[in-house]
């Protein structure tokens, strides 16, 4: 993103459906930066991750809440049933929906991911990556930068983050993740410098 890019871009907090501002908790809130993770790469997708720095702190409310971050960074999630959510394709190939979606899909063990990618999988399936999904459940285009999240006894964790994935809801290929756990080191020292 350009300098001018970031100066303009916002946070819609509490949005859900993008045809309208009459929503009771939307509120749009500059990002005061954005940190990229300075060994992403685009051939590999490795490292896709980045952080937007709010000014202040949000407020929350019966239709904003907090996620929380990972306070296992051991726990691999997998076979647990967790949601993506975006505003992304519906299909693959089709057209972007405008309200808020959210589809549960199960967390895959990698080295079966792995093997479901096989070569096709630019850099592989690294442990800094998490998979999900299965046939018709899916993040779509559109979705990346997105959460995934788990929940459990009422706590919610984003483990991960909408990276890439070969189609969407494909039988073979499942959408694959940054694993938000694996940068959990990263995540802490560059939330250190706020505004």
């Amino acid at each position: 993103m350009s300098s001018s890019t970031i100066q303009t871009l916002k946070v819609a907090v509490g949005d859900r459906d993008f045809t309208t501002t009459a929503e009771v908790n939307h509120v749009d809130v500059p990002v005061w930066r954005v940190v990229y993770h300075n060994q992403f790469s685009g051939s590999s997708l490795h490292n896709d991750i980045a952080l937007l720095v709010l000014p202040s702190k949000i407020a929350f409310n019966s239709g904003v809440a907090p996620v929380c971050l990972p306070s296992n960074t051991r726990e691999s999630y997998v076979g647990q049933r967790c949601i993506v959510a975006g505003w992304g394709s519906l299909s693959e190939g089709g057209s972007t929906t405008t309200t808020l979606r959210e589809v549960e899909v199960p967390i895959l063990d990698n080295a079966a991911c792995q093997q479901k990618y096989g070569g096709s999988a630019p850099g592989g399936i690294i442990p800094g990556m998490i998979c999900a999904g299965e046939p018709q459940r899916d993040a779509c285009t559109g979705d990346s930068g997105g959460p995934l999240v788990c929940c459990n006894s009422g706590k919610c964790d984003q483990v991960g983050v909408v990276s890439w994935g070969i189609g969407c809801g494909h039988p073979k290929y499942p959408g694959v993740y940054t694993r938000v756990s694996h940068y959990m080191d990263w995540i802490t020292k560059n939330l250190a410098v706020t505004p």
